[in-house]
């Protein structure tokens, strides 16, 4: 057979490789070592082509040679490590390599001296080719089959966290496979498997290159642009939100190096998909900042899951702060809004410091004087800049006021501040801000004053609070109490 003929025979065949050899120059999504598998196994399924039709050649004449003798087997054994090499591309065999290529090992030598042997075939002094007797005549087929299938389970494995319809393209190439091989097996038709090849090896490269720009590169979870396009086009699915950051990851990279913050997060993403809980999806969305989308689960199943995750993580240097909410009339993007906040929540009690520990010791103290006063009780939050970020009133205050909630009693500074009495107000404003600013901690909050009700009647209210400070004195957390004396003052009159 003739080059010209050869390229003939495969002509689409060769086009379809020579085409994305040069395709993989200008991909940014897969690695310098997967495209270099790659083209390894371009260059392989060429070489199966060009035996194979040596091969065709060599059978046509009346004699047997040698070169028909060892590329048979060379081929039979081509096509199994083709498949490998193939799983190779995304990474299916890092591990245990030599399990995977034991198959092909241990076939090496049955084949290669089956012409003497008689185990497998043979061929005889007019060249022809004879089957041996037995089951062992399927055996090449059956070598080839059993990488079909373990193509196809680690495929699956691999590929879990994507939908059905992101597998689907490698689900027909790998059906594809399997009937050709049974119609070999039923048929006994010696055909060349390299035109098969290179489409199976075009559908899984871009289904690779589909499914590889839809992964976070480092914890190979789902990546950001995916969080969003399965945001709208699994809206009608998705029945609970979970949004999760980890803790710390900035002193691990600063005290430890990135590659120990790399770790954390690798270790943290098998943490968040370990497991038996299925239908979710997960994602890494920022540094820190993962998040999972439950499709068709119920609260009760989201709150197992997240339970679940934080045993795994305990088991781990690393700590995470998790926050879930349900979705509800399909609105994902509120959901994720208040999962984040819950998260937040979490993340604040969960900060290991010591300022943090003491302000809840302090919080849970002025906790349970008020339960035992019958008061109310406040609380405001600074920065490290001594800036304050946020203002509580608890339930029990805007109840002592005539208040019911949020809504109409805001959790700002001014709602507070604007009830003041006039001829109490500048009183009250400054020994509220001394104790701000008394950076020794001495200081506490001490004041009595005539506050307006929501019914527009002016009472007297107690109201006292301590600052808890920074090691370098400046504020963390305001907690104070606020108590209705306005009966004794006035009977005190």
């Amino acid at each position: 057979m003739s080059i010209l003929s050869l390229t003939i025979s495969n002509y689409i065949m060769i086009a379809e490789l020579l085409g994305l050899w040069f395709l993989l120059e200008s991909n940014v999504h897969l690695t310098k070592r997967t495209i270099n598998i790659t083209r390894g196994v371009i260059i392989l399924i060429f070489v199966e082509a060009v035996f194979w039709g040596i091969e065709r050649y060599l059978r046509e004449i009346g004699y047997l040679t040698w070169g028909r003798i060892i590329l048979t087997p060379t081929i039979y054994l081509l096509h199994p490590i083709i498949l490998l090499g193939i799983m190779d591309m995304a990474g299916f065999i890092k591990k245990r390599r030599i399990l995977f290529y034991l198959p092909v090992i241990i076939s090496a030598p049955i084949l290669y001296t089956s012409q003497w042997t008689h185990l497998v075939y043979w061929f005889d002094d007019k060249n022809l080719y004879i089957a041996a007797d037995s089951i062992m005549r399927y055996y090449p087929y059956l070598l080839f089959m059993l990488y079909v299938v373990v193509f196809f389970v680690m495929f699956t494995i691999r590929y879990t966290r994507f939908g059905t319809s992101e597998r689907r393209g490698i689900f027909i190439s790998v059906v594809v496979s399997i009937l050709g091989v049974i119609g070999h097996l039923v048929l006994e038709r010696d055909v060349d498997y390299s035109t098969l090849f290179a489409s199976i090896l075009l559908i899984y490269y871009l289904s690779l290159s589909l499914l590889t720009a839809k992964e976070d590169t480092l914890t190979h979870l789902l990546n950001r642009q995916c969080y969003f396009a399965d945001s709208e086009k699994r809206k009608d699915s998705i029945t609970a939100v979970v949004s999760v950051d980890m803790n710390d990851l900035k002193k691990i990279n600063d005290t430890q190096g990135h590659a120990a913050g790399d770790k954390a997060l690798i270790t943290v993403a098998e943490c968040l998909t370990k497991g038996k809980f299925k239908n979710k999806s997960v994602y890494r969305i920022g540094g820190d900042e993962y998040a999972i989308f439950y499709m068709k689960k119920s609260e009760e199943y989201v709150k197992t899951d997240i339970e679940y995750m934080q045993e795994e993580l305990a088991k781990t240097p690393y700590v995470c702060a998790f926050g879930y909410e349900m979705v509800k009339n399909k609105d994902i993007n509120n959901a994720m809004i208040t999962a984040d906040r819950a998260m937040y929540a979490n993340k604040a009690k969960l900060k290991d410091t010591e300022e943090r520990k003491i302000a809840a010791h302090r919080e849970a103290t002025i906790k349970a004087l008020h339960e035992a006063l019958g008061s109310g009780m406040w609380g405001m939050e600074f920065d490290e800049d001594g800036k304050m970020v946020s203002v509580e009133w608890s339930p029990e205050f805007r109840r002592m006021i005539g208040y019911t909630d949020e809504n109409d009693f805001p959790n700002k500074l001014e709602s507070w501040s604007d009830l003041i009495h006039p001829a109490c107000k500048d009183k009250v404003i400054k020994a509220f801000n001394d104790a701000i600013n008394d950076y020794s901690g001495n200081r506490i909050y001490d004041v009595e004053y005539r506050l307006k009700t929501k019914s527009g009647e002016w009472r007297w209210y107690h109201a006292i609070g301590k600052l808890l400070r920074r090691d370098d004195g400046t504020p963390l957390s305001y907690v104070g109490l606020f108590v209705d004396i306005n009966d004794k003052k006035t009977a005190s009159v």
